[in-house]
């Protein structure tokens, strides 16, 4: 039986039972296994790239029963895909601007595919910036702490209204930043933090551009400062 980290789990767990899947640089086939093991999905195709991570992906599946549910196709991200071939798209463990270099390939195709699952290892930010301008919600946002690093799972599906984020909306997460757990809590005091020590690095600053780049981080360090009391007090009213 296939066992996955806290960070796949939480893929997996965001993943819509029943559908047809496809995971973007699949690497081990980890995760395709435990969807179809668990049957959580009826079929993965996993888009693999690179020569070590798609012979990674193609020893796993010989080793295990459940290969005939599961395809693995060499190519460059959804480029291996037919339009709405899958219903749920997984792309997970890249940079954010490799996440949108992806769907940037072709919008259009992009979204044929009825739902995604992104987690950005780095630049969360871009993905959302690039989420809103295309017009697609951003409909749920999750944390989960491995080691000593928290992920940002972000589920979106595509759509055609464009709509504005806010520098905190795209920074934090527009869900995160409800501080509803103490995951998120914690994940808010981190950014807080940093852009508390960029503020002290900027406030001794003559020039006009810092000065007003000063004036929005302090307005931000407020408006997390009012959050993470308000949910403090919540939880003990």
């Amino acid at each position: 039986m296939t066992t996955l980290s806290k960070r796949l789990t939480l893929v997996a767990e965001m993943i819509r039972p029943g559908r047809t899947v496809a995971d973007i640089g699949g690497d081990h086939a980890r995760l395709a296994l435990f969807l179809v093991e668990q049957g959580v999905a009826s079929r993965v195709i996993i888009s693999e790239l690179g020569d070590g991570p798609f012979t990674r992906a193609g020893r796993s599946l010989q080793e295990n029963s459940c290969r005939g549910k599961i395809e693995l196709r060499r190519g460059n991200g959804l480029q291996v895909l037919l339009p709405g071939e899958v219903d749920e798209v997984v792309v997970a463990g890249m940079g954010g601007d490799t996440i949108v270099d992806i769907l940037s390939y072709d919008w259009d195709k992009a979204a044929s595919f009825q739902h995604f699952l992104f987690q950005p290892m780095t630049k969360a930010k871009t993905v959302r910036a690039n989420l809103a301008e295309q017009g697609w919600p951003i409909e749920d946002e999750r944390l989960v702490r491995e080691k000593n690093r928290i992920y940002i799972m972000i589920a979106a599906r595509p759509g055609h209204s464009p709509y504005s984020l806010s520098t905190l909306e795209l920074e934090v997460g527009p869900l995160i930043l409800r501080a509803e757990n103490e995951l998120q809590r914690e994940y808010i005091r981190g950014i807080l933090h940093k852009l508390r020590t960029a503020h002290r690095q900027m406030i001794h600053s003559s020039r006009a551009d810092i000065t007003r780049a000063a004036a929005v981080d302090l307005e931000n360090i407020g408006r997390l400062e009012e959050i993470l009391n308000a949910s403090h007090s919540e939880g003990h009213s």
